[in-house]
């Protein structure tokens, strides 16, 4: 069972299979009118079975490799870490990968931002706002239709900016866990000629997380592993909360006060980036951080 609370911070009890589901949210209707659930059909095949396979392979957190890295010795990067909520060590970690693996994970990442109701909304509005020149046919079901077709497309904009990115897997090395809201995954679309900007932060279990930034040089023969404290898991809770709509979920009792103060409300945002001679630089901002 989860816990399930609502933006007033009252509750109730629900098990996974009955949060979350929305019916029929890929059916597209042919000429005749008959529901055409190839869509779904066609993410659960090539989509979630693959991903099951590989999230068995992350729960494990086996053959994690350890690598000296001379930048943790900097002690203003290592301070600017240590601000963010992650646990500096001596050491980098990473967790090779076969590259079907990868591309799997790559693959779930790039439909999680497209499958939500909200994203297939926004795609739905877009598309009614732009039938100004009346050459296209009228109707909710025909303007769906069109935003059903361009999530494929945007589907594999996104698998493409994630396959080539930095795929880092965040571990919460606390008594803290992730949460988990209706708004499924935060992300910022990939829309520039330049590889940023692009972030996309997806829980993946209560001690579990994806953070991808397709920057430029990525090590792609694996996961990067982050470890995180509690105000680190606070942190991007944050961002998960900011796109909360009506619910969030967690496995353990929900800190209510926490989640109420931050539901729908816009999360720090105190990392800047910009291209100096072609290099991306990045700078922590600590005026930007507000307080957890």
């Amino acid at each position: 069972m989860l816990h399930v609370v609502r933006a007033d911070g009252t509750t109730f009890r629900a098990p996974p299979s009955k949060v979350g589901v929305e019916g029929e949210l890929y059916t597209r209707l042919d000429p005749s009118g008959a529901k055409d659930r190839d869509i779904e059909r066609w993410f659960s095949r090539e989509i979630e079975t693959p991903f099951a396979g590989a999230l068995t392979r992350l729960l494990t957190l086996t053959g994690i490799e350890r690598r000296k890295f001379p930048g943790r010795g900097d002690p203003v990067r290592r301070k600017e870490l240590q601000e963010l909520g992650f646990i500096v060590g001596d050491y980098d970690e990473r967790m090779p990968l076969t590259a079907p693996v990868r591309t799997t994970i790559a693959n779930y990442l790039a439909a999680l931002i497209v499958r939500s109701p909200t994203y297939l909304t926004k795609l739905t509005d877009w598309h009614q706002a732009n039938n100004g020149s009346g050459d296209l046919p009228v109707g909710p079901a025909t303007f769906r239709g069109f935003a059903l077709e361009n999530m494929l497309y945007l589907y594999n904009v996104y698998r493409e900016a994630i396959a080539g990115g930095y795929i880092n897997l965040m571990i919460a090395d606390c008594d803290r866990e992730f949460l988990f809201a209706d708004g499924g995954v935060t992300a910022e679309e990939p829309w520039s000629q330049r590889p940023m900007p692009f972030h996309l932060y997806a829980p993946l279990t209560p001690k579990l997380a994806f953070n991808v930034l397709p920057l430029p040089d990525a090590y792609t023969g694996g996961l990067w592993i982050s470890r995180i404290n509690a105000r680190g898991v606070a942190r991007y809770n944050r961002m998960m909360l900011a796109d909360a709509k009506r619910f969030v979920f967690t496995k353990s009792p929900p800190p209510l006060a926490f989640i109420t103060r931050h539901f729908g409300v816009s999360a720090p945002s105190p990392i800047g980036w910009r291209w100096i001679n072609g290099k991306l630089e990045t700078k922590y901002d600590r005026s930007r951080d507000r307080s957890l």
